[in-house]
């Protein structure tokens, strides 16, 4: 696994040890939703392994049914565009390029069986710096485990801050 990922899990994994001390003071309440947190952000960051490694199958995995990919230009200086789960799938089979997205310091909500995850992140293309935004995933719980049910992001392309993660390893 690449040295950035491996940051990347460390501070998505510190980040939930902090949120976890502001949860409920009842323990049964604070172990619930300290695990949906882990278990919510598995899910994202197992859909962004699966964009690495162009693995559409673990990516339909992670999504539900039907889910909907949204994205606008910072500063609004674009269009926003939508792309349905079935057409992200085939982009990320299909892509000649390597893909990298990376996430740092999520926002963690749940409440019974919906959640969302709110994160800055940074997309690399063949190992190049592409864009930095925000992400912001919506999952519910399904029988078969948390699935994402839409991600809206924001496309950055300059004037991002250096990511805590540092560089990306060639």
């Amino acid at each position: 696994m690449h040295r950035s990922l491996w940051r990347s899990l460390a501070s998505t994994l510190t980040c939930i040890a902090l949120a976890s001390l502001a949860l409920p003071r009842d323990a049964a309440a604070q172990a619930t939703t300290s695990g949906d947190s882990i278990a919510v952000l598995a899910v994202v960051q197992g859909f962004f392994d699966a964009m690495i490694r162009q693995d559409s199958v673990k990516a339909r995995a992670a999504l539900a049914p039907g889910a909907q990919l949204s994205s606008v230009r910072a500063g609004g200086t674009g269009p926003v565009r939508f792309q349905s789960d079935s057409v992200f799938i085939v982009r990320i089979a299909t892509s000649k390029q390597k893909l990298l997205e990376r996430m740092w310091t999520p926002a963690v909500r749940v409440s019974g069986d919906i959640a969302s995850v709110w994160t800055p992140y940074d997309f690399h293309i063949d190992g190049k710096f592409s864009h930095c935004g925000v992400d912001v995933f919506d999952l519910l719980r399904t029988s078969s485990g948390w699935k994402i049910v839409s991600v809206a992001y924001t496309v950055q392309p300059q004037g991002c801050a250096p990511s805590p993660l540092g560089p990306v390893s060639p």
